[in-house]
């Protein structure tokens, strides 16, 4: 500014300040496989961080922000032979 004479700020500095983005904040809101109830408006408030950060992480890890985080289910050693079965009985 002094070497402008100009009182407005500069596009550079416009703005207000976001948080930057570490892997200790990444992991801290990819805890959400310890706590899948937890919501995102929750997440940023204990961890004092801008929402649209918490929402970037979570989409690109592949997580739905707006809806509970579920686990895909396994097939067990007992599916096989029930999926035998139904094969056969499809034909």
């Amino acid at each position: 500014m002094r070497e402008t004479g100009n009182l407005t700020p500069s596009r550079q500095n416009a703005g207000r300040l976001g948080t930057k983005r570490t892997s200790a904040l990444e992991e801290a809101v990819l805890e959400v496989d310890e706590n899948p109830n937890i919501s995102t408006r929750n997440l940023v408030h204990n961890l004092h961080m801008n929402s649209s950060l918490v929402h970037r992480i979570l989409k690109q890890e592949k997580y739905h922000p707006y809806s509970y985080y579920t686990k895909v289910q396994a097939l067990t050693r007992d599916d096989f032979p029930r999926r035998v079965n139904f094969c056969r009985w499809l034909q």
